[in-house]
Order: structure tokens, then sequence, then C-alpha cells
């Protein structure tokens, strides 16, 4: 399995042009998608008042406490994979490496797949919208492709990551289901279809805004 692994991220990751480079480097980092952030929050806003809005956020915060702190300082150590471009990983000399970045030393499972996941399914029952959960997976899936193609993530890190995010998700939205008092549950607007689509339509101008910036 692991070999099978190795061969879908050297397929990716073999796979690379200089244009690619800056465009997976733009698709790759954290603080760029502070937009895409921003208007999920305020469609959720639209669609759930403030207070639909803040349950979000501090949903979002709780998760991120398990995918990406506890992963980090817990589930990585124990499991000890190497990133594939780690120099201690004999895979690395066959990995294509860009701006000198191999990340940290261990990768499974992947606190991108399981961060941007778990947003995508929290935002998607927020707003109870499939539109949203399927253009939110859009997003998942082209980050998680823009990780083995730099080579710090092996595909199986990513699906990892994707399903340890799945649970932990799955597990916060029974407690918040659950332990929340009715009256404090925000409750759906209706809102125009086109709402729906936002999330989508920001995810698209994004990735049109890198692919002009990485072509200078």
């Amino acid at each position: 399995m692991s070999e099978i692994d190795s061969q879908f991220l050297l397929l990716i990751n073999g796979f690379h042009t200089e244009y690619l480079d800056q465009l997976m480097w733009l698709i790759s980092g954290k603080l760029v998608w502070i937009p895409f952030y921003l208007i999920t929050l305020f469609v959720t806003y639209k669609r759930r008042g403030w207070m639909g809005a803040l349950h979000l956020l501090l949903l979002v915060g709780v998760m991120m406490l398990f995918t990406d702190m506890l992963n980090s300082q817990v589930i990585r150590p124990w499991f000890q994979r190497l990133r594939p471009a780690n120099l201690e990983n004999p895979l690395s000399q066959y990995v294509h490496i860009v701006n000198d970045y191999r990340g940290g030393s261990y990768g499974f499972p992947s606190a991108h797949a399981a961060n941007y996941w778990g947003l995508s399914l929290l935002a998607a029952y927020f707003m109870k919208s499939k539109r949203v959960l399927y253009s939110l997976f859009l997003l998942s899936l082209i980050v998680c492709y823009s990780r083995s193609y730099l080579g710090v993530h092996y595909p199986g890190d990513l699906l990892g990551g994707i399903l340890y995010s799945t649970i932990v998700v799955g597990i916060i939205i029974w407690l918040y289901q659950k332990y929340l008092p009715k009256r404090f549950v925000p409750e759906v607007r209706e809102c125009p279809a086109i709402t729906e689509w936002v999330p989508a339509i920001s995810v698209l101008a994004t990735l049109a805004v890198f692919a002009i910036v990485a072509a200078i």
C-alpha cells in the first residue's frame, strides 16, 4: 500500500512546470484564502444570522483544536510518517521541491486536508446546502492536490486527513445538536438561490487571480 502511495505521489509531483510551481505554491497557502473565509462567513450570516455565523466560528475553532493542534502535537508524532520531501525519507531524492519548501517532519494525517474538508462540512451544515458542500469539496480537492504536487504529503496523508476531519466534525455536530438548547439554534433564512453559489464563485475568482499572478 505504501508503494502505491509513493507511486501516486511521484506521478502528481513529477508533472511539474515553472508555472504550475508558482500556481500550486499560491493555492497551498493558508492566508491567501482569508477573503474566501470571510465570504463564507458572510453567506452564513445571510442564511443563519449573526448567531449562526458566531456558532460556525466557534465550531471551526473547536474543530481546529483537533485537526490542527492535536494533529500536529500528538497524532503525527505517534504515526511518525515522514513527509515525501523530508531529507530523512529515501524517496526525497526523487521529489521535486518548490521554493526549498519541505514542510515539517511528519505528514500523516494532513492538516490542510483535515482543516479545509472540516470547514466544508461545517459550512454546508450551517447553510443547509448541498451546493455549498460540492463547491467547498472542490476547493478541498484542489488544495489537497497542491500538497502532493509540492511533495509534502502522500495522497494517503490527504485521505487520512479527510477521514479524520469527517469523524471530528461528525462528533462536533452531533454534540451541537444534542446539547445546545433549541432556542439558541438559529433558523435558516430564505435567501436567493444565488447565495448558495457565492462560496463556489469566490473559489473560482480566487483561483483566477492565482492563475494570473503565477503567470507574471
